[in-house]
């Protein structure tokens, strides 16, 4: 199964802004809903599958570097969307599992070592028993204190980086 990981290029920046709108969207509303993960987060309009390894043609290497990454951290957060989605529904999902299992394998989650961490709570929380209580199973309990620290590291840092960056402006 190969996988079709997104490239920005000049060919592909509409659809780079259009997904970058997604996670803000997504972002958004974790944040004003929920405060970090919960169930029913829109995330599901946003391809997680092609943006978690993106990567960027050479001529654009240095335009859009923080919104890349943006990009490729909202494919965990999406992911983990997903995720919680399944576990508080009692189901699972051969895609998802796949698609961590697949991501887990690739040579470059090696250079991510957040990241295979966060796949690696993921997989073991859906491999334990189906339970709708699946916070208090062992596996579930350590995801969602991944969960957490996911949320605090991109999506709530994000919007502390905007904040930040906003300020500067008002500062003279």
């Amino acid at each position: 199964m190969g996988q079709n990981y997104f490239k920005l290029q000049a060919n592909t920046y509409r659809e780079f802004q259009i997904e970058f709108g997604k996670v803000q969207w997504m972002y958004y509303h974790m944040t004003t809903d929920y405060n970090g993960f919960g169930h029913g987060i829109d995330y599901e309009h946003f391809e997680y599958e092609r943006f978690f390894f993106a990567t960027t043609d050479k001529e654009l290497d240095d335009f859009y570097p923080r919104q890349m990454e943006i990009l490729k951290q909202g494919a965990l957060v999406a992911l983990g969307c997903e995720v919680v989605d399944l576990l508080d529904e009692a189901c699972r999902d051969s895609k998802v599992y796949n698609f961590i299992t697949t991501a887990l394998s690739n040579p470059t989650i090696e250079e991510l070592p957040f990241e295979k961490e966060a796949l690696l709570s993921m997989k073991n929380a859906l491999e334990e028993e189906i339970d709708h209580a699946w916070t208090a199973l062992p596996s579930g309990s350590i995801l969602m204190d991944k969960l957490e620290e996911v949320y605090k590291r991109y999506v709530f840092q994000y919007f502390k980086d905007m904040y930040e960056e906003g300020k500067k402006g008002w500062i003279r």
